[in-house]
């Protein structure tokens, strides 16, 4: 294992931050995973479920079992972890701009279907290789040419730089209360069925671009544009599968979920030839992908307290009661549900909501009318 220190931008005189990032495996060797943790920085399942799996790692290492190259970043925003109020740590959006962490990495796509014109082929693995070279100096002279930078932006490209050419990207997040899910391409389904089955996901949310590009969407669209322009000419698998993990809920901190976590992601690698050994049997599957497009984001008609009458991780039916929302000044008490059958698989954390506050996420097997452009919950 090599750990490096990458020193981040200075955000004032007298201060200093630095990502710490640790590799497995020989670089160039077979193919490389990346995966991180704590994007959102009070996002901590992710966190812990990394330790246990670099214990895994380092015994793998010393029996020579790893056969491409493992990238972690064990806690990949060192400006979240900083930002706290009334003794709250408040990770998701960054304070001095309001901007969300995982949101607005550099987006490629059309400088790469310029700076890949005329060079593909007929060979699918040489063209991998050719789109990986463009993606690798791109995302260099993106930083060149990109002026002076926040220090936001510069964690952003740290991060990108990091990522930019692996197979397998897993970003490690968690939502309020929630069950196992996870997000990635429409184009990387079913090629992702087995990380869904591996981990037990019970919601496999797909969409293609979810807007405002997400760091996963960062790895995964260059293809999807790629094929989308060249794909008629020239064979160009979808070589990077990313994807954004969600473990439960932010509550969720446990040793003998995080051990399992771990192994599970562990098992994955193997099944990829990232790992060598015996992953052993897939395990069942949990759920099937339904479009993100299809989640009802169910929301507060007006304030006051939110009391649910149903879990996290359960089915249920349009129009079915999850909830309501009570007003103790007007004496209001509104329930709500959803507009779809499906799984409900996230809920908030909090209990006081606003008008137009989230309350829970359901996903459904259909798009709903109205849900296009922007279909995650935060710019």
């Amino acid at each position: 294992m090599q750990q490096e220190r990458i020193e981040l931008l200075r955000p004032q005189m007298g201060t200093a931050r630095a990502l710490t990032v640790r590799r497995y495996g020989i670089s160039g060797k077979g193919p490389k995973a990346y995966l991180q943790a704590a994007l959102h920085a009070d996002e901590l399942p992710g966190v812990i479920a990394l330790h246990h799996l670099e214990i895994l790692l380092k015994t793998a290492e010393e029996n020579d079992q790893i056969k491409g190259e493992i990238v972690v970043v064990p806690f990949a925003n060192p400006i979240g972890f900083t930002q706290y109020v009334d003794m709250k740590p408040l990770g998701r959006f960054e304070m001095r701009t309001g901007q969300n962490f995982n949101r607005h990495y550099p987006d490629l796509c059309k400088e790469l279907i310029t700076a890949v014109d005329g060079k593909l082929g007929q060979d699918a693995e040489n063209n991998v290789e050719v789109i990986r070279t463009e993606l690798r100096r791109l995302i260099k002279e993106h930083r060149i040419n990109a002026g002076p930078l926040t220090d936001l932006e510069d964690l952003r490209l740290t991060l990108a730089e990091l990522a930019i050419d692996a197979d397998y990207v897993l970003d490690l997040h968690c939502d309020w209360e929630a069950a196992m899910h996870l997000y990635t391409s429409d184009s990387s389904w079913p090629d992702a069925a087995d990380l869904s089955a591996q981990i037990g996901a019970e919601a496999c949310l797909i969409a293609e671009e979810s807007g405002a590009n997400p760091f996963d969407e960062a790895f995964s669209r260059p293809w999807v544009e790629l094929r989308r322009v060249y794909g008629d000419k020239f064979p160009i698998p979808m070589a990077t599968l990313s994807t954004t993990i969600e473990l439960r809920g932010e509550q969720d901190v446990y040793d003998h979920l995080a051990s399992q976590d771990a192994k599970n992601l562990f098992a994955f690698l193997q099944r990829r030839g990232v790992i060598g050994g015996d992953p052993g049997p897939l395990p069942e599957a949990k759920c099937t992908a339904t479009p993100l497009a299809g989640v009802d984001r169910v929301t507060a008609t007006h304030g006051g307290m939110i009391v649910f009458s149903i879990d996290a991780g359960v089915t249920v039916k349009a129009g079915q009661e999850l909830g309501y929302v009570l007003d103790c000044e007007t004496g209001d008490k509104t329930p709500f549900s959803s507009r779809t059958d499906g799984f409900l698989y996230a809920r908030v954390g909090g209990r006081l909501v606003v008008p137009g506050g989230l309350l829970c996420s359901v996903a459904g097997a259909d798009v709903l009318p109205g849900r296009e452009g922007l279909l995650l919950t935060a710019r």
